[in-house]
C-alpha cells in the first residue's frame, strides 16, 4: 500500500504548484491536497494519513493549531511544517508539535527527501504501537538535577552561554533537543552543528530561556520511576562513546562532517532506551529482568518483549526528526552492523566499535564481551585496526573521558 501524504495550504496556487512538482511521485505516494485546517482534519477523519505537510500562516486554523489537533487525534501521523513565515516566536510554537520544519521556497527534491526520510524506517519498526509511541514524543526525558541546574542558570541574568551549554551537555535528552532544533531548516545552516555549546551560542540565551521556561521543550524523568535503569549511567556511557567514535574517525582520516556525525550518533545511539523506558516502563522492566533470567544482552531482551530494539526505536525517532542518514544508520545498526554492507569506513563503523569497546571495558551485564562481535562491523581489513583503535580509546579514558 502506498504511503498517504496530505498537503495543507490556504493558497491554492501553492497547492497547484506542489501537485505539479510532485506528480512524478504519484506511483509511489497517494497524495491529497487541502485548502484549510478544517478540510485537512476531515480528510484525516475519513482516512488516516502517513504524513501531513502544512503551511504555518492560514486563516481560521493556523499550522500550529492544526498540528496540535493532528497530534491529539492522529498521533502516528508524521507532522511537517512547510512555511515561509520566519517569525521566530511562531516557529518556536511548532517545536514540540512538528517533527520537522521546511522553509519556503522549498525545492521539490527537499520535500521528497524529507518525506522519504521520515518514512524510511517504517519497514524496520513494524510494530504500529511502537511507531505511534515514537511519533507522540515531543522531547526526550532529562535528568531532574540537570534540569534544575539549567532553570537556575537561566534565571541568573549574569550566567554565560558557556555555562548554559555545559549544563545542557550533561544530559542526552536536552542535548538531543537542542541539536535537533539548531540543525533544522529554520536556521538554514550550511553545515551540521555537532557541539551543544556551539548550538547554544547560535540560539542565544533568550531563545533557550523561551524553550525551557515558556515552551517547556524539556521534561524530566524521576529515575525512581524506572527501577534498574540509570539515566546518569546512560549519559556517561553515551558521552564516552561519542568521544571514542570521533577519535576513531579522526585517526581514520574522515572529514569534519563525518567526524561530527560520529560524535552526534555516539551521543544519541542509546536514546531509544529513554523512549522505551519512559513510554513503556512496565514492559521495559520485563526486558531488564530477562537480561538476568535468560543471560541475554539488553537489545536481545528488548526484541523478545517489543519485537524491536532500542537502536531501531531511536533511529525511527531521529528519522522523523530529520537527522542525517549517516546518524540514523549508525544509531539503527550499532548492535547489528553485519546487516549493513559497510564498504567503506563510516559513522556506523565508528559507533559500533566505540560502543563495543566501552561496554567491554566496563564489563556491563547487558553487553559483556561485546568485542567478540566486532568482526561484524564490515570489511575484514578493519580487524587489523582494532588494537590501535582500542589503545586510542583507552588513552582517552585515562585522559578523563
Amino acid at each position: 500500500m502506498k504511503p498517504k501524504i496530505l498537503f495543507v495550504d490556504d493558497d491554492r496556487n501553492i497547492l497547484d504548484s506542489l501537485r505539479l512538482a510532485l506528480r512524478v511521485m504519484r506511483g509511489e505516494w497517494d497524495m491529497r491536497f487541502a485548502g484549510s485546517g478544517a478540510e485537512a482534519l476531515d480528510i484525516l477523519a475519513a482516512e488516516p494519513q502517513d504524513v501531513i505537510i502544512s503551511d504555518m500562516r492560514m486563516p481560521g486554523m493556523d499550522g500550529a493549531q492544526l498540528l496540535a489537533a493532528v497530534q491529539a487525534r492522529h498521533p502516528a501521523t508524521v507532522r511537517i511544517i512547510l512555511s515561509g513565515f520566519a517569525d521566530q516566536e511562531s516557529v518556536l510554537r511548532t517545536v514540540k508539535l512538528a517533527h520537522q520544519y521546511l522553509s519556503k521556497p522549498c525545492p521539490p527534491e527537499e520535500i521528497k527527501a524529507a518525506i522519504a526520510g521520515a518514512l524510511r524506517l517504517r519497514g524496520v519498526l513494524l510494530n504500529p504501537g511502537l511507531r505511534e509511541l515514537v511519533a507522540r514524543i515531543e522531547t526526550l526525558p532529562a535528568l531532574p538535577p540537570v534540569y534544575t541546574k539549567l532553570t537556575a542558570a537561566l534565571a541568573d541574568e549574569s550566567c554565560s552561554l558557556a555555562t548554559i551549554g555545559a549544563i545542557i551537555s550533561q544530559d542526552v535528552g536536552m542535548s538531543t533537543g537542542i541539536l535537533r532544533l539548531v540543525n533544522s531548516a529554520f536556521f538554514g545552516l550550511p553545515v551540521q552543528v555537532s557541539s551543544v555549546s556551539h548550538a547554544v551560542r547560535l540560539l542565544g540565551t533568550e531563545t533557550i530561556r523561551v524553550l525551557v521556561l515558556s515552551i517547556h521543550l524539556f521534561r524530566t524523568q524521576n529515575p525512581g520511576e524506572l527501577p534498574g535503569f540509570g539515566l546518569k549511567e546512560l549519559w556517561e556511557h553515551s558521552a564516552r562513546v561519542s568521544c571514542f567514535a570521533k577519535s576513531i574517525a579522526e585517526v581514520e582520516g574522515l572529514g569534519k562532517a563525518e567526524r561530527d556525525a560520529c560524535f552526534i550518533a555516539g551521543t544519541l545511539h542509546d536514546a531509544g532506551k529513554l523512549v522505551l523506558a519512559s513510554g513503556l516502563p512496565d514492559d521495559y522492566g520485563r526486558a531488564l529482568a530477562l537480561v538476568a533470567q535468560k543471560d541475554l544482552r539488553l537489545h536481545e531482551a528488548e526484541r523478545e518483549i517489543f519485537g524491536a530494539t532500542h537502536a531501531e526505536v531511536g533511529a525511527y525517532l531521529f528519522s522523523l526528526w530529520g537527522f542525517s542518514d549517516a546518524i540514523i544508520e549508525a544509531v539503527c545498526w550499532h548492535h547489528d552492523a553485519e546487516r549493513v554492507a559497510c564498504r567503506e569506513f563510516s559513522p556506523l563503523t565508528a559507533v559500533a566499535v566505540a560502543n563495543a569497546f566501552d561496554h567491554d571495558q566496563r564489563h556491563t551485564p547487558e553487553e559483556a564481551a561485546c568485542t567478540e562481535d566486532i568482526p561484524c562491523i564490515g570489511r575484514q581489513e578493519y580487524m587489523t585496526r582494532l588494537a590501535e583503535w582500542r589503545d586510542l580509546c583507552l588513552r582517552g579514558l585515562s585522559a578523563g573521558l
